[in-house]
């Protein structure tokens, strides 16, 4: 019998964030991992989503998308020890212990775009964690 993990999305709401366009992988997560970890470290953030790892198909669509900024941070759950039954404290710490040890394989800037709402996402992919 063969174990399947998933991929897991974690969604933080980031509105205070200034967002550094133009910078992306290493240089993008340097300039936001400071906040990102206060954010994840801070009992009052509430996780925005926390699930199988979304996908970024809401164009034009206003009703799906988060007029404001996001954190993503997809990663398999073999490497953070949570699922989906974990608690929101669980997750963020986590989160919290990945996002401080080690560099994503992968950091972007990714705009998804209403009539009226624009989502900025800074998401953060994590493929094999040593």
């Amino acid at each position: 019998m063969k174990l399947e993990f998933i991929d897991l999305g974690l969604l933080l709401k980031a509105d205070n964030l200034t967002i550094p366009y133009g910078l992306q992988d290493e240089l993008l997560f340097v300039c936001v991992k400071a906040y990102l970890l206060e954010l994840l470290n801070d009992p009052e953030t509430e996780i925005y989503h926390f699930g199988y790892a979304p996908d970024n198909t809401a164009d034009g669509q206003d009703e799906l998308l988060y007029d404001g900024n996001l954190f993503r941070i997809i990663v398999n759950e073999k490497y953070v020890g949570v699922g989906l039954e974990s608690s929101p404290l669980e997750v963020k710490k986590a989160f919290y212990s990945l996002v401080a040890n080690y560099d994503p394989d992968w950091c972007s800037i990714m705009q998804d775009a209403g009539e009226t709402i624009i989502e900025t996402t800074i998401e953060l992919l994590y493929r094999e964690v040593f």
